[in-house]
């Protein structure tokens, strides 16, 4: 379907179509089953007369599967210029002042935001928050709970607004959308989640220090990336207490937190506050969290891409960054309870409530002081590591609404909310930042063994390569021989002082079913044996695709996304170079249930 020199590296699409909430996409008409395909980074062009006759019915094998497909196959690809500007006038809850929708205002129509001047409010990190803090937080959310839920202040309305952003109760209608219904949104899967996510927090800790009448109140983060933080914190432990949850899974309540979950082999391992230990799971955790922060240097990697909606017929919305794809996902899965059984938006019961899925997640109260920490580690990167956010006058200028503690609706932009201390809080980093120098090194021997394997390869020829589409199975990696690497030479210096180009792994067709979540790793140059070992502590680790479960499909429904990787680092460190030609991609499955479309391929990014 596209050229071979397509960056194809955002679409999440929907197969069939129908009202699907969580990632976030836009859908045509319910009426229509139709199998979408676009992306936003690289969309492909269909000729009107292949769409015409007749784009239903495409068997769920892969792409070859329908002749309207097949012809759109030689289709020039094109990027999408611009993201998509998302507002409230855009949006609309299906159920309208119902739950999970925010209730109607009491007051009047939104205002803009406005910066606070009040005093600093000093996030501490949850395991060494002082006991006034805590006790504070307790006096607060047992305020919140006490509210009506007909209040916007109250918990089950905070929790609310999540469950109705991902489980399929949203629907947007911009410009590019005019000709469909039903279009669903969500905050995930795109460069939205993260700027969401801390107007969601903002506002979430201004209600509870209203609650309370104070001004100075600040939310306690779960420091998960600090490996005396590395377990569920114990203010929330406390059945008696308003913070306390019954719906988390209780092999992990005294256990180190997981952060590259769903591998084989997970330990468990009982944490100890008095005797730390620099063990398998937080070694494995602190080199996960460099993958996350120190390699994905650009925003489209770290953030997500664009929220793009700008096609005739696309479904797609973009792809999620490694800030949400890699530890947050993890947390999530760790924290919620595998025997807990809910019904999404979908009809469907879905496991691993509250946390474990997006629907309920809001309904801990861990949920917000983990987001907490996902919004300092966005500000670390963006401050102390000196990386780049977005310019994107769409991205900037999107706006959602949140009510404040007076309650009033109040309108806020991203542009709004990309300096912490205009918006007066800031974070008690007192622990060192261990994941800096926690850089993988080599499971094989640098220069030699992984390179030697390609080497091998083409010399005697390319192994046999998998057929594509792949459904994968837990248990059997695939190796994708020989996948030829363009000539970093190639890349010319940015102009203007812009980006530099990279290397990247692109996978431009993951298909998997959202109700149940899923996750592969990618692995290069290590023989298919022994990949499953090649974990984030190991520098042949690529990265991996991971999804939340989440509602709002019918049954058997599947979306499609794409995963893009920077390989720079990667090939540094297990020494291959230009004149290696080639490097073994090795899929390793860690769920059922996912099927890859299209074989992974090589490109220099130039952007």
């Amino acid at each position: 379907m596209a050229t071979p020199s397509a960056r194809a590296s955002c679409p999440l699409l929907l197969l069939p179509s129908s009202p699907p909430a969580c990632p976030s996409m836009l859908a045509t008409k319910r009426t229509q089953r139709r199998r979408r395909i676009l992306s936003c980074r690289a969309a492909v062009r269909f000729d009107r007369r292949d769409v015409l006759a007749g784009l239903t019915g495409v068997a769920a094998v892969g792409l070859g599967a329908h002749p309207g497909l097949a012809a759109a196959e030689d289709a020039s690809v094109v990027s999408c210029p611009r993201g998509e500007t998302v507002t409230d006038k855009l949006l609309a809850c299906q159920e309208a002042g119902q739950k999970p929708c925010p209730p109607t205002s009491p007051t009047s129509a939104a205002v803009d935001f406005t910066p606070p001047t009040g005093p600093m409010r000093v996030r501490q990190p949850a395991h060494l928050a002082d006991a006034e803090t805590v006790e504070k937080y307790r006096q607060a959310l047992a305020a919140m709970r006490a509210l009506p839920d007909s209040d916007p202040r109250s918990f089950a309305s905070q929790a609310a607004i999540h469950q109705a952003y991902c489980d399929g109760h949203y629907r947007y209608g911009g410009p590019a959308a005019a000709s469909k219904d039903d279009a669903p949104f969500d905050v995930h899967f795109s460069w939205i989640f993260a700027p969401w996510h801390r107007m969601y927090i903002y506002f979430y800790e201004r209600i509870l220090g209203g609650l309370i009448g104070d001004d100075a109140f600040a939310l306690p983060y779960w420091n998960w990336d600090a490996p005396a933080g590395m377990a569920m914190p114990a203010i929330f432990k406390d059945a008696g207490s308003p913070l306390f949850d019954a719906n988390r899974n209780p092999a992990h309540l005294g256990a180190y937190v997981n952060l590259d979950i769903l591998n084989a082999g997970d330990t468990v391992i009982p944490f100890d506050p008095q005797a730390v230990q620099n063990n398998q799971v937080v070694q494995n955790n602190l080199s996960t969290l460099y993958v996350q922060m120190m390699r994905n240097k650009k925003a489209q990697d770290f953030l997500g891409d664009k929220f793009c909606a700008e096609y005739p017929s696309t479904v797609s919305s973009g792809t999620s960054g490694s800030l949400e794809s890699m530890a947050h996902t993890s947390v999530h899965i760790w924290a919620g309870d595998p025997g807990s059984s809910t019904v999404g938006n979908d009809g469907q019961e879905h496991t691993g409530a509250d946390m474990g899925f997006l629907g309920t997640a809001g309904r801990d109260p861990v949920f917000y002081s983990h987001h907490a920490n996902v919004d300092r580690l966005w500000h670390l990167w963006a401050t102390k590591l000196g990386r780049s956010n977005f310019d994107d006058p769409e991205w900037l200028d999107t706006s959602f609404v949140f009510y404040d503690e007076k309650p009033q609706l109040v309108r806020v932009r991203v542009r709004d909310v990309l300096d912490a201390a205009a918006l007066r809080y800031s974070y008690d980093d007192r622990e060192l930042l261990r994941w800096m120098d926690a850089r993988p090194t080599p499971l094989l021997p640098k220069g030699t063994a992984a390179a030697a394997t390609t080497r091998r390869s083409l010399l005697r020829g390319a192994a046999p390569a998998p057929a594509f589409p792949l459904t994968l199975t837990p248990g059997q990696s695939v190796e994708v021989p020989s996948v030829p690497m363009p000539p970093r030479a190639q890349k010319t210096p940015a102009a203007g002082g812009g980006t530099e180009p990279d290397t990247v792994l692109v996978f431009d067709r993951i298909e998997f079913e959202p109700g149940r979540g899923g996750k592969f790793d990618v692995v290069i140059n290590v023989p298919p044996e022994q990949a499953a070992a090649a974990g984030p502590r190991y520098s042949e680790y690529a990265g991996s695709f991971a999804t939340l479960p989440r509602g709002g499909n019918r049954p058997g429904e599947t979306v499609v996304a794409a995963l893009v990787l920077p390989l720079d680092e990667v090939l540094a460190d297990i020494g291959v170079g230009d004149e290696d030609g080639a490097v073994n991609v090795v899929i390793v499955p860690r769920t059922q249930g996912i099927k890859i479309i299209r074989p992974p391929r090589i490109e220099i990014r130039e952007r």
